[in-house]
């Protein structure tokens, strides 16, 4: 870093690995020095409502000039950045304040976390402060519901197991999902996938049992149940419940939309319950 004729030169290798550091401890506490104020941000993370809907709804504090509004999409979820200039910390922070106040009366529970918080953070968080168990059936996702738990270092606390049940003898031998079940609605239907969360719960002894069943793709679709056709089970002490998805997009994309909707599902029905009680 240096300083000619009014100008300052600050020259960073490329690789992030040694770039980030060098910025986070010199360059930023450097520039920081050199302005006379100061920008702070804040993350909104909502799930639940598409792009532009969730744009229309927040139309006039898009158009403010400070603080700003910023939307970023991304797969089904939409981030709000909210960034104040001020002279100091705090008086940016006043600022940010009552903007952000409407955004959480404006959307409610579809925020699902805040700055650097994750979606598997915010389950995890939800299931240790309620000492709530949980145990995972997967089918489509294979898997991919359980990773993200174990993303959260404390989840050990509260995930006692999860399986991937992809054939049907599986999720009858290992889950009990019932023959007729299977028979009558097929492995893709509301019915398997509620049975799959009770079946994992119970013989895990968890108080929650979560469970996705579905068809990824690129065949295996029909008329009556397309490709992307998901189908999400809750089991909560004797309460179940399930949600029905229509997903696009390649095998992937399906996979990793039914596990973020899951965590969601579960996070608002936990939420509900808390409000309950």
């Amino acid at each position: 870093m240096c300083e000619v004729d009014d100008k300052i030169y600050i020259l960073l290798p490329g690789p992030p690995m040694e770039l980030e550091p060098m910025f986070e401890k010199y360059v930023f506490p450097y520039l920081k020095e050199k302005s006379g104020y100061v920008i702070v941000s804040k993350t909104l993370k909502i799930m639940g409502i598409g792009e532009s809907q969730a744009e229309e709804m927040v139309l006039d504090l898009i158009n403010s000039k400070n603080p700003t509004v910023a939307p970023y999409a991304k797969n089904g979820e939409v981030h709000f950045r909210i960034t104040a200039k001020a002279k100091s910390e705090e008086e940016a922070q006043n600022l940010i304040k009552p903007v952000y106040e409407r955004f959480k009366d404006i959307f409610g529970i579809n925020i699902y976390a805040e700055d650097d918080e994750t979606l598997e953070e915010a389950v995890a968080k939800l299931l240790i402060n309620k000492n709530l168990t949980i145990a995972v059936a997967e089918s489509c996702t294979g898997g991919l519901v359980c990773a993200k738990l174990v993303n959260y270092p404390g989840i050990s606390k509260v995930l006692l197991e999860g399986v991937v049940t992809y054939s049907n003898d599986a999720k009858q031998r290992r889950l009990s999902v019932s023959e007729e079940t299977l028979k009558q609605h097929g492995a893709v239907s509301y019915q398997t996938a509620i049975e799959m969360a009770e079946g994992v719960a119970k013989t895990s002894g968890a108080d929650i049992g979560i469970s996705t069943t579905g068809i990824a793709g690129p065949s295996g679709g029909t008329s009556k149940k397309p490709v992307g056709l998901v189908y999400l089970g809750v089991y909560i002490k004797g309460y179940k419940t399930f949600k029905e998805l229509k997903l696009t997009g390649d095998r992937q994309k399906i996979r990793d939309r039914a596990t973020k909707e899951l965590l969601d599902f579960l996070r608002r029905e936990l939420i509900v319950e808390m409000i309950g009680k």
